[in-house]
């Protein structure tokens, strides 16, 4: 996916056609879904104050001075930030099938912007790269943290779980109201049985693809709630060396393909190109850490899918027990299942100008670093930007996080 503009020309699409796209995003996103959502400036430039609490009223005698609500509630200022997307498609794909083309992007950006957006209103992280995110507030900023499969199966399983965050909250003098969540919390929750065997979660919850009902209160489910979005393994993953070995090889294997036997203490330049031998799409890979003990692999799945790595033989001599782990990094899978509490203590708000501009001049850099012409290949740039802003109360218990380390 290309990652810069180096030029555009300013063709929108009209709103008719990029009003729906946008529409899905807030069906789809599941911070969206339940947090309040406020006015953002047209701009989005312009900072706007937002109330983190209903303001408290107060009895007066006729004539008496009248309370200030607002002096009862905590005030945040949200300012608007641009999330973009390039997307390049085949000019015959773009004047021979529009219909088609549009019902693809009607599908696709959708997807896309939600599961940024609820990582960056969650983690306060970039879901693309895994650094900072755009919100100076996020959900897990200040929230309580209850792991699943803490409570035994006679003591009620996750279910106990579940209701030990909503206690946090309630006890905190906030209103638990809903959750939002990672798909992967349901096959969690129907794998718990009582001490007989028995599955605790059968007909109820109502789980259903992007909403539903848990113990009693909505739940929205996205990808972006943890972060580990992609359907074939993680785009970042990590090699660890153990046993302290002195000699001997291991080798590395990704779909079905693998590396050369790799010396015990490689190089990451020279990991780097064992990985980027494999081909399309592991020629962008970067390899990153130091030698003899951690690699950090960053797959830039470029003309294909991404897929696990994982250890198809290992021959380390010396040390103690050596063996070769493969891990995901934590900017991959941050193990988080939900996030629930008080949504009337998150808000986000969308700026008004959501555009998709269009270009068959412009030219980009895709993710290898390698310069494009559109002109030259005869594509189609198709640029979307939009302007969220995401504030949070800056009170301790609103939220809980709920994490599943296994």
């Amino acid at each position: 996916m290309a990652t810069l503009l180096s030029s555009v020309n300013s063709t929108l699409l009209p709103p008719t056609v990029a009003g729906p796209i946008f529409e899905k995003t807030e069906e789809l996103s599941a911070v969206q879904r339940l947090a309040r959502r406020v006015p953002l400036s047209v701009s989005a430039n312009t900072a706007v104050p937002v109330s983190m609490d209903i303001p408290a009223a107060g009895w007066v005698s006729e004539g008496g001075q009248k309370p200030v609500g607002s002096g009862a509630v905590g005030i945040k200022q949200m300012v608007g930030k641009k999330v973009a997307l390039l997307v390049p498609v085949s000019s015959e794909v773009a004047t021979t099938n529009p219909a088609g083309l549009y019902t693809q992007l009607r599908q696709d950006l959708p997807v896309a912007i939600a599961r940024a957006f609820d990582y960056a209103a969650i983690h306060g992280k970039d879901l693309r790269t895994g650094g900072a995110g755009p919100f100076a507030d996020y959900l897990t900023k200040n929230a309580s943290t209850v792991e699943l499969g803490t409570a035994a199966a006679s003591a009620g399983s996750t279910y106990t779980d579940l209701v030990n965050g909503e206690k946090v909250v309630v006890d905190a003098g906030f209103d638990f109201t809903g959750f939002a969540a990672d798909p992967r919390l349901k096959p969690t929750l129907k794998l718990s049985t009582d001490t007989q065997g028995r599955p605790l979660w059968v007909d109820a919850p109502d789980m259903g693809f992007n909403g539903g009902n848990l113990i009693g209160y909505p739940a929205v489910y996205n990808r972006g709630v943890s972060g580990s979005y992609r359907r074939s393994g993680s785009r970042v993953q990590v090699v660890t060396i153990t046993g302290t070995p002195t000699g001997g090889t291991f080798t590395l294997a990704i779909g079905g393909v693998q590396t050369a036997a790799l010396a015990y203490n490689v190089s990451t330049a020279a990991m780097q190109t064992a990985i980027r031998g494999l081909g399309t799409p592991w020629a962008a890979a970067t390899v990153s850490g130091t030698a003899g003990t951690t690699y950090t692999i960053t797959l830039s799945p470029v003309g294909g899918a991404s897929a696990p790595i994982f250890v198809a033989a290992n021959a380390l001599t010396g040390g103690t027990t050596p063996a070769v782990l493969v891990a995901q990094s934590p900017d991959s899978d941050s193990n988080l299942r939900a996030i629930g509490g008080d949504w009337s203590q998150a808000a986000w708000g969308q700026g008004m100008d959501i555009t998709i501009k269009v270009s068959d001049t412009a030219s980009y850099v895709d993710e290898a670093g390698t310069t494009h012409s559109a002109f030259q290949e005869n594509l189609v740039l198709l640029l979307v930007e939009a302007h969220y802003g995401f504030v949070t109360s800056d009170a301790l218990g609103a939220f809980v996080a709920y994490t599943d380390a296994a």
